[in-house]
């Protein structure tokens, strides 16, 4: 029996080593290429508007707005980066948990634990393809675009403090984190009004009671009309005309002690 030279012998097992070495790396290579398409996703239904954003690097954002009259009052959004599992990808902060699954033109999504952070609505469910683009272009509008559950809450109806209501909105329409938007004068974006009156700009105080303190263009006649219409509006919170510095609170920078403005706390 022929021994075979030590040379081929060693040539041979580089050749295994390597073979080994591509195949193993083959799924991985194939993998991270594997990201969700980018661009938007939609899962719209009868009650709810939902909305996932994902960018090339994975990054995404999700928002949700309900849209009839039982729902109106009810949001959530959240954001986060994905990460590549065996069956698709993943996301997880503290108890929120996100996993997307690749599904006939979309993703499927489930979530758990996340409504303490994103809000308590039904994130769940079938999100379909819809474009590349990450940012849609919005419909041309003779009229400012305003969010309808975002204007009745200028209406001081359905007031929501926790994160997932009043602030996270604030934060968002400022560009800001959610923390920085307590005790800050925020300019509101054109189109949102209380009682049909437009609001100029916003302070959400953090107190014992927190409240919305808005700045509303009208003189006293308008403002007094109009906190007594919201007062009279169903699942209206606490309307108030009050003065500038009324309160033990800076108020509105640059507006003397007689000017008026919106108050709206939680009944």
């Amino acid at each position: 029996m022929l021994t075979p030279h030590p040379h081929h012998a060693t040539l041979r097992q580089l050749s295994l080593t390597l073979f080994a070495s591509l195949a193993l790396s083959l799924p991985a290579l194939a993998n991270n290429a594997a990201l969700p398409k980018a661009g938007q996703y939609n899962a719209h239904n009868k009650l709810f508007e939902r909305t996932l954003v994902i960018s090339e690097n994975g990054q995404f954002s999700l928002e949700i707005l309900g849209k009839s009259a039982e729902t109106s009052s009810r949001s959530g959004s959240g954001e986060g980066k994905l990460k590549l599992v065996s069956d698709g990808w993943h996301f997880s902060e503290g108890n929120c948990q996100m996993h997307l699954n690749p599904a006939k033109d979309g993703l499927l999504m489930r979530v758990e634990g996340c409504s303490s952070n994103w809000g308590d609505v039904m994130f769940n469910g079938l999100y379909q393809y819809r474009g590349a683009s990450a940012t849609p272009t919005p419909a041309v509008s003779s009229k400012p675009a305003v969010n309808p559950k975002l204007a009745k809450t200028f209406n001081c109806q359905n007031l929501e403090f926790n994160n997932a209501g009043i602030p996270i909105w604030l934060a968002q329409m400022a560009n800001l984190p959610l923390n920085q938007v307590w005790g800050k004068e925020l300019k509101v974006t054109a189109g949102y009004t209380f009682q049909g009156l437009p609001v100029q700009s916003a302070i959400l105080f953090e107190s014992e009671i927190p409240f919305l303190a808005m700045l509303v263009d009208g003189d006293k006649a308008a403002l007094t009309a109009a906190v007594k219409k919201s007062k009279q509006q169903k699942n209206a919170g606490v309307a108030r005309l009050r003065k500038n510095g009324e309160l033990l609170t800076e108020g509105f920078a640059g507006k003397g002690p007689e000017a008026l403005y919106i108050s709206c706390a939680e009944r």
